[in-house]
């Protein structure tokens, strides 16, 4: 498995987490990153972002990087 993978926010859910759908078609639930919540971001449903999947639990992880859209 990749070590980041991209993906497209789908759903904002509450406490800060999001839906991102990632690009092999698999949805899971994913936060911030701690160095992304000491920024002001703004994510938005249709965003494309960078997680980094959890190696314990393959349905979370963790936003690291609001991507560029190419």
């Amino acid at each position: 498995m990749k070590p980041e993978e991209r993906g497209t926010v789908i759903e904002v859910r509450p406490k800060a987490l999001y839906r991102v759908r990632l690009v092999d078609g698999r949805v899971i639930t994913a936060g911030l990153s701690n160095q992304l919540r000491h920024v002001l971001v703004r994510l938005l449903v249709g965003d494309q972002v960078l997680i980094r999947i959890s190696q314990n639990d393959p349905d979370r992880g963790q936003i690291t990087n609001k991507a560029e859209n190419p």
